[in-house]
């Protein structure tokens, strides 16, 4: 969903189902309901109350911020999405820590031929606080792959997009830690090692470069680092 030319006094909604959505829809048996929906803030640029205050910058942010259009993909879609918290007084949000079964140097996690397994832990903290505020510990995790090269060991994929061949996998949480933060972990795996045409199409042809996102589902916190394949 997207607002559209607000340089009138006219709202324009422009709103589209996903092709997640499309395709429930299309099965035409009744079961397609909406039951729920995602606002973001992703084109927001917050250094704008930094510098004008809170009054003139949420103005300026008002008028002048263009609004993306409605996505139909959505693995493009509410990168950064709104929260509604029980608790008004919540100044400050955790973010998503990683930590790998290697050192995550420059947020990295590598594989190579002898290599193909990696564990992934991931928990949300607050720096320089004692709790994670209630309503922002999550249950789920969505965690995104690039299919080609990569699966989430012991898990079937939610939906793999047909383009791009990004597979989404559900992760529950493992716990949570003694600061109420959602800690969940799983494996990396790559369970056909890419060919020499594969590094050669996708690489630069020793070495295969792509991205993994996990996204908090209650809380739509999220954290992209990088992984390698190397020959």
């Amino acid at each position: 969903m997207g607002f559209l030319d607000h340089s009138t006094n006219n709202v324009i909604i422009d709103a589209v189902l996903t092709d997640a959505g499309r395709k429930a829809l299309s099965a035409n048996n009744g079961s397609f309901r909406i039951a729920f929906f995602s606002l973001a803030d992703d084109e927001v640029d917050y250094t704008t109350i930094e510098k004008f205050g809170r009054t003139v910058g949420k103005e300026k942010i008002t008028k002048n911020t263009p609004v993306f259009e409605a996505q139909t993909k959505g693995d493009l879609a509410l990168k950064n999405r709104l929260l509604t918290l029980p608790d008004p007084t919540i100044i400050r949000l955790p973010s998503l820590s990683i930590a790998g079964s290697e050192s995550l140097s420059n947020n990295t996690v590598s594989f190579t031929r002898t290599n193909t397994t990696r564990k992934v832990s991931v928990e949300q903290l607050i720096d320089a606080e004692n709790r994670v505020p209630d309503g922002t510990s999550d249950v789920t995790f969505t965690v995104t792959v690039p299919d080609r090269f990569l699966q989430i060991e012991g898990k079937a994929a939610l939906q793999i997009e047909p383009t791009t061949r990004i597979a989404s996998y559900n992760v529950v949480r493992d716990s949570v830690s003694n600061k109420n933060g959602a800690v969940g972990s799983f494996n990396l795996i790559i369970p056909t090692f890419p060919d020499d045409t594969t590094f050669n199409v996708y690489g630069d042809g020793t070495t295969i470069t792509s991205v993994v996102s996990i996204v908090g589902d209650q809380s739509g916190l999220r954290k992209e680092f990088q992984i390698t394949i190397t020959k």
